[in-house]
Parts: structure tokens; C-alpha cells; sequence
């Protein structure tokens, strides 16, 4: 990537050079003349909702391919937003950026959830740049790195703190991103790569996890649906009798590990990699990481102690806080409804993140658990410095406020993400366009691996996950049922679908650059946002068809489901054998750094 970064220079900026325009006229045409012809029909499950028309499929394509292109994602998001407001309120061409921002953006707003993700991402950031300050970090580096001698290490280290953290996404990404962003620097190890470990660990992990803030939203969904057509299982029966069958998250998270241990890459994360251990450039040139730090003023103060300590308790903090403030305040609304409760009986405990996850029990719902474990986090955070001497309250305040600089472009990009997403649901209605795709005529056995590939693109286009599976789960369920597949062959192709929904979303919230956990990686690693997206994505479709062969295609067809947990590593190791290359050990001495400065 170094030295394709080079040539771009050499040839000026990119939106002087004619072959990418030439590149970006090429794939909007392609994409225009595809989805103009192809086929839909509406499903009998969408007969009372608007139907998006093929244009719906422009804002998110547009988004993606000036993204990618032309490596901007300000004017990716910006004009993406212009095109999706023409098309949402044409032909009211004078009026329609306006009302654009009223009915896509400002709306977010009123949402509690969505202010408590600011108001959490500030003080968590401002937490680590206190501990950062405080030697804290610095401290926990030191102690971690003598378990982590080096890249590899290093990297199966994240990938195991992200399971660690199984119960939210977004804690998830943010915690372990900013706290072995230090650990990863001092390898060499590409911010690049550890977005990538970062986010590829969080969302398939939230997942699969018997208990977490995803599975009270998955759990309802499936009961409203099951409950509709009649069938014998509830809610959380069906999420774990899919479990198996979410090839998708299990193959995520192989290939993560493979690639950790094994220690080869390919495609651009190759390049980014070597840029890193060969040059010491932890980002390519000219890329800008979505947090900054302030460079010296966060470095610690000379002459005092770096513990390990004054970043491990804050941190703790959080995450104790956060899994028992959700299930403390979860344990009140159930018994406020007039329900039992015993600490001893798994079902209370998913009846109460249940009740906190619900935003029509709990407004702001988990979000606001996260908010108040990262204020309470960032006050151990100062009172630990200060009382040790290491800071005074007004260095600890100056530097838990530069949280303000550092988050203004990623605040930035999470707003008009979200309006990306209001756009693709309510304006042009993207995601019922994609639905159309699959009509009511679908051969039974082709239906799950259909569904996976709708239901990744629908999570890609519109960066929300939450959002796929509250309208694809009422569509597919009864399509599925309606085909048969429930009453045979033990019900496998029904369960298979109802994973293919679940997977599919997985894969369009860690791989879309208009997903706010896609951003978040990127803050919490220090990683261009685009850089992010770029390396990651030849990973994740890697993964997506080789579980698509694997998985849905090879069980539907007659495998047994457990073969695939043989088949996609043997594979996975294959890929990795044949297309992959090691990466090259640091070419200096990791103690030579300097330290892990937060902006290194």
C-alpha cells in the first residue's frame, strides 16, 4: 500500500486522475444496467409496503464505490446523502436536501440510543486518553508484552480479549481497540489489522453468545414470527437451534484465528502488514485515523511510575459495569412487571437484558448502561492518577477533554451513516427492493445460500444489522414455510434460512463503511476509516463464500452440518497456504519504539 500511495501522489490528487473517474463511471454504469433488468415480484409478506424501485440501490452503491475509489468518505457519505434525498423526494428538486436533513438526520436526534452512542464513545475516549496521559497504558503494554513476545502473539492476544468481551458489539470494539492499540504499535502490527481483529471478532462473537445485548432483539423477533405461523418453538429455542448453522460467524472467527496464529495475509492487508514491520508506518502515507491523539500532550509525564493498574481498573470498570449494570437494572424491570427472579436461572437473566435492550421498556436501552460504566470508568481513571501524584485535576481534565478534537470527523461520519440507513429504509426503501429480488418462487434447497446473499447485501447497503433482521425475519419465515421446508427433512432448511438471515446481517455490520460498529473499529484502532473498509472486505467475502460452499450450499444439499466444522478450517488453511505470505518480523527492535504512544 506504501508504494501504490506513491504512484497516487506522483499522479496528484485523486479526483484529478482521469482512469479514476474512468474506474467509477465503469462500475455505476454496470451496476445501473444489472439491477435495471433484473427480475422482482413481491413477496405475499410485503403486500401492504412500498416497494423500493431499482434506483434504491444508488445512494449505497454511490457511498461505496466514491468511498473506495477515490479514498474520501466524507464526500462519499455527502454525496450518497444528496442522491438518496433527490430520489426519496423527486421531483421536489429545490426542497429536497432540506427535507432530506429533517427526515434522515435530524431525526436520529430524537433518538436516545443514538445520543447516548455520543455521549458513551466521549467519555470512554476521554477514559483512555486519561489513562494514556497517566502512564496507564503504557504500564499494561509493558505487563501484556511480556506474554506477547511479538506479532503473532500479539494478535491472537486481541482476538481473545475480543471474545472475552462477548456480551456487546460496542463495548467490544472500543474497549479492546484502544486498550491493545498501544501493544499492537509497539509490533508493529498495522492499524489496519487490528480494525480488522477488532471488528471481525465483536459482531460474530455478540452473535453467537447465549447471553448478550443482541440476542433479547434477535430472541423477540423470533417469537413475533414463530408465533404468527403457528410454529411449536419459541423465540429462544429457535436462536439456539440455529447455532450450528450460522456458518457465517463460525467461519469469521476461524479465519481470524488462522490468520493470527499462522501469522500469512493476503490482498491489501499483505501490504499493509509489510508497510508496517519493514518501514514502521503503522498507517500508510497520507492516511487519516479516524481518532487522533494530541501526539506529545497525551504522552506520559516524565519521570513517573507507568502502572499497569491506572488502565486495568478503569477498564474493568466498564466491563463489570456494564454486564452487571444491564442485568442489575434488567432484575428490577422484571420484577416491576410482577415476574420472579433468580440469579440461579439462565432464563431470568435473558429476561432481564431483555427487558433493558427493549427501547420501549428501557429508552436508550443498553446504550445507556455503556454511558455510565464509561463516566464511571473515566472518573477512576483521574481519581487514580491524581491521588498517585501522577497528574494534577486540571492535566487529568485537559487531557479527558481532547476527546472533543479527536472524535469531531468520527462523529461526523456516524451521523450521516445513519442517515444513510433512514434513507435506505424509509426514503427509497432499499431493503424491500432487495427483498423483491427473492419473489415467492424459490426451489426449496437454493433458499438458504438466496437468502445469506440478500441478507448480506441489504446489511451492506444500509449498515445496519438490527435493521435487516427486523425486515427480513417476518418476510423469510413464512416464504420458508410456505415452500415446505419447515415439515421436512426434520426442518433443516427452515433453521438454515433463519440463520442465512442472521449471518447475513453479521456480514454487512463488520464490512459496511456506513456501519457504526464498521466506524467504531476504526476509532478505537486509530485507523483510516477507508484503509479499515479496503483491507478488510477481500477477508470477509473470502470467508462469505467459502461458508456460502461450505455451509449453506454443502448442508442444504445433504452434508452433514457438523462435517462443516472439519471442511471450511481445512479450507480456510488452504487459502491462507496458497494465497497467503508471511508477514516479515519487524525490521528494528520493538523496545526501540519508543513506547505506545496513543497517535504512534
Amino acid at each position: 500500500m506504501g508504494r501504490r500511495t506513491g504512484i497516487a501522489d506522483a499522479a496528484g490528487p485523486p479526483w484529478r486522475q482521469p482512469r479514476r473517474w474512468l474506474a467509477f463511471a465503469g462500475v455505476v454504469l454496470l451496476v445501473c444496467l444489472v439491477f435495471a433488468r433484473l427480475p422482482t415480484s413481491r413477496p405475499a409478506a410485503l403486500a401492504d409496503r412500498p416497494i423500493g424501485h431499482w434506483t434504491a440501490i444508488l445512494p449505497p452503491i454511490l457511498a461505496v464505490v466514491i468511498a473506495l475509489v477515490f479514498r474520501t468518505l466524507v464526500w462519499a457519505l455527502t454525496g450518497a446523502f444528496v442522491l438518496g434525498a433527490l430520489l426519496a423526494f423527486w421531483p421536489a428538486v429545490l426542497t429536497a436536501v432540506p427535507r432530506g436533513v429533517t427526515a434522515f438526520i435530524w431525526v436520529n436526534f430524537t433518538e436516545q440510543f443514538n445520543l447516548y452512542i455520543f455521549a458513551f464513545l466521549f467519555a470512554l475516549v476521554g477514559m483512555i486518553h486519561v489513562a494514556y496521559r497517566g502512564g496507564g497504558i503504557h504500564g499494561l503494554v509493558a505487563l501484556v508484552g511480556k506474554a506477547a513476545r511479538g506479532p503473532r502473539s500479539t494478535k491472537v492476544a486481541t482476538f481473545l480479549a475480543g471474545l472475552a468481551i462477548f456480551f456487546d458489539d460496542y463495548s467490544n470494539t472500543v474497549v479492546v481497540g484502544s486498550a491493545m492499540r498501544g501493544l499492537a504499535d509497539r509490533w508493529r502490527v498495522s492499524r489496519e489489522k487490528l480494525a480488522y481483529l477488532v471488528d471481525s471478532t465483536a459482531a460474530p462473537i455478540a452473535g453467537l453468545a447465549l447471553l448478550s445485548t443482541w440476542i433479547a432483539f434477535e430472541v423477540f423477533l423470533f417469537h413475533d414470527a414463530a408465533g404468527a405461523l403457528g410454529l411449536k418453538e419459541g423465540g429462544y429455542a429457535i436462536f439456539v437451534t440455529i447455532l450450528p448453522f450460522r456458518f457465517y460467524c463460525w467461519g469469521t472467527l476461524f479465519f481470524v484465528l488462522l490468520t493470527s496464529a499462522a501469522g500469512r495475509d493476503f490482498g491489501p492487508m499483505l501490504h499493509a502488514e509489510r508497510r508496517a514491520a519493514l518501514e514502521g508506518k503503522l498507517v500508510r502515507d497520507g492516511a487519516r485515523p479516524l481518532a487522533r491523539a494530541g501526539g506529545e500532550a497525551l504522552d506520559p509525564v516524565p519521570g513517573k511510575p507507568q502502572r499497569w493498574v491506572n488502565a486495568v481498573l478503569p477498564l474493568a470498570l466498564v466491563v463489570v459495569g456494564t454486564l452487571g449494570g444491564i442485568l442489575l437494572l434488567g432484575r428490577h424491570k422484571v420484577l416491576a412487571s410482577g415476574a420472579p427472579f433468580s440469579l440461579l436461572d439462565g432464563a431470568d437473566w435473558r429476561a432481564a437484558f431483555g427487558m433493558v435492550t427493549n427501547p420501549a421498556v428501557t429508552p436508550g436501552g443498553a446504550m445507556k448502561i455503556l454511558f455510565c460504566a464509561s463516566a464511571a470508568g473515566g472518573v477512576t481513571a483521574v481519581l487514580l492518577c491524581v491521588s498517585q501524584k501522577i497528574l494534577t485535576f486540571g492535566a487529568a481534565g485537559r487531557a479527558y477533554l481532547r476527546a472533543i478534537p479527536t472524535l469531531g470527523m468520527a462523529f461526523f461520519i456516524l451521523i450521516m451513516a445513519w442517515g444513510m440507513s433512514k434513507i435506505c429504509t424509509t426514503g427509497v426503501h432499499t431493503d424491500t427492493y432487495l427483498i423483491s429480488l427473492l419473489g415467492d418462487r424459490m426451489p426449496p434447497a437454493a433458499l438458504p445460500l438466496f437468502v445469506f446473499f440478500v441478507s448480506s447485501g441489504m446489511a451492506f447497503a444500509t449498515g445496519t444489522s438490527f435493521g435487516t433482521m427486523a425486515v427480513l425475519i417476518p418476510v423469510i419465515f413464512p416464504l420458508a414455510y410456505a415452500l415446505g421446508t419447515y415439515e421436512t427433512g426434520n426442518g433443516l432448511l427452515f433453521w438454515l434460512s433463519a440463520a442465512a438471515i442472521m449471518d447475513g446481517a453479521i456480514f454487512g455490520d463488520h464490512c459496511s463503511p456506513i456501519s457504526d460498529t464498521t466506524v467504531l473499529s476504526s476509532i478505537s484502532s486509530g485507523c483510516d476509516h477507508i484503509d479499515h473498509v479496503g483491507t478488510q472486505m477481500p477477508y470477509a467475502l473470502t470467508v462469505m463464500a467459502g461458508t456460502s460452499l461450505t455451509g449453506y450450499a454443502a448442508v442444504a444439499a445433504g452434508m452433514p452440518g457438523w462435517l462443516f466444522f472439519v471442511v471450511f478450517p481445512a479450507l480456510a488453511g488452504i487459502i491462507l497456504l496458497v494465497f497467503g505470505r508471511r508477514v516479515p518480523a519487524p525490521a528494528a527492535a520493538p523496545a526501540g519504539e519508543g513506547g505506545p504512544g496513543p497517535s504512534r
